[in-house]
């Protein structure tokens, strides 16, 4: 039988209300279906993600986390994963403890640690633990991008760094470029991107400079998944957790065991916002990569289930 359940609206991943990238969470009951996610995802918003959170059924978990883009179920999504714990402070559903907490979420990906800086009981930031990078070594066809990014070829190969195939949850295509004019001036066809990434067998493309708008950020990214259904995220932590690991391995950053990075993502839409990249590494190699950000509550009320 239909029921009223609450559904809160968050712009995770910046300080800004309606800036960063927008995600619903919903705090679902334990009866409800696949049919009804995918149909309240599909109403709520359709190009954005929604995250439903769930009592976990055994002791290896606190609780369990399923994302659908109103499409069809996702394995992850970063930032509706950062809503969901700023969604669920003050709700009575987590035990907080200043200045630190430790939940373990699952998800379809597996079950993984997100730590909550907490300050009086509220929640200042969250941060998820992703995958190790994987890479994948495959053949790039500079023509072929700088069709489809709409530059020539040799404003591509300017900075002189390789592209890069990276993975912290979904496989990317990571390309440098020198400069936040070469940034503005990028002019996507998404149907060529889409035919490359799926020739390429990748999620989509990162498109990044060193030259920022926030001089204590690190690097400027754009990140296209038009393979996905969405042509251009405003803010990707996923993507964000790859390019660090890009700039530790090709040595655009202090290669210490601890390096902290923040990538800013959005403002070319008027969607600014900053991902925290933290990544350990020992003797040379990458063996934890955390992202972290903060959201900012934009709507909060009640929406009865399909069934």
């Amino acid at each position: 039988m239909p029921g009223w359940i609450k559904v809160k609206k968050y712009s995770v991943f910046t300080a800004l209300p309606y800036g960063g990238n927008p995600a619903w969470v919903v705090l679902a009951p334990e009866e409800m279906t696949e049919q009804d996610m995918l149909a309240l995802a599909s109403d709520l918003n359709p190009i954005a993600d929604t995250a439903f959170v769930f009592p976990e059924a055994t002791a290896e978990a606190d609780m369990s986390l399923r994302f659908f883009n109103g499409k069809n179920e996702i394995n992850f999504s970063s930032h509706a994963a950062i809503a969901t714990y700023f969604a669920l402070s003050g709700e009575g559903l987590l035990t907080l403890k200043d200045p630190e907490t430790i939940i373990k979420q699952r998800t379809k990906t597996g079950i993984n640690s997100v730590e909550l800086r907490v300050e009086g009981e509220k929640i200042k930031r969250a941060a998820i633990t992703l995958a190790k990078p994987t890479y994948l070594d495959l053949e790039i066809n500079v023509t072929l991008i700088s069709r489809f990014l709409g530059l020539a070829a040799e404003e591509i190969t300017a900075t002189a760094l390789p592209m890069d195939v990276i993975s912290t949850g979904f496989y990317d295509l990571v390309i440098p470029l020198r400069s936040l004019k070469d940034m503005r001036n990028l002019k996507p066809n998404f149907s060529l991107m889409d035919s490359y990434c799926v020739r390429l067998g990748i999620n989509g493309v990162i498109v990044f400079c060193l030259q920022k708008f926030d001089v204590e950020s690190t690097a400027f990214m754009r990140h296209f998944t038009p393979s996905v259904g969405v042509n251009e995220n405003p803010i990707s932590g996923l993507a964000a957790g790859s390019l660090g690991c890009y700039l530790i391995k090709h040595r655009l950053v202090d290669d210490t065991n601890f390096s902290r990075m923040v990538i800013e993502q959005g403002h070319l839409q008027q969607k600014q916002g900053k991902v925290y990249v933290h990544i350990e590494t020992t003797r040379g190699q990458i063996y934890r990569v955390k992202i972290g950000g903060n959201a900012v509550l934009t709507c909060t009320g009640y929406i009865i289930t399909p069934s």
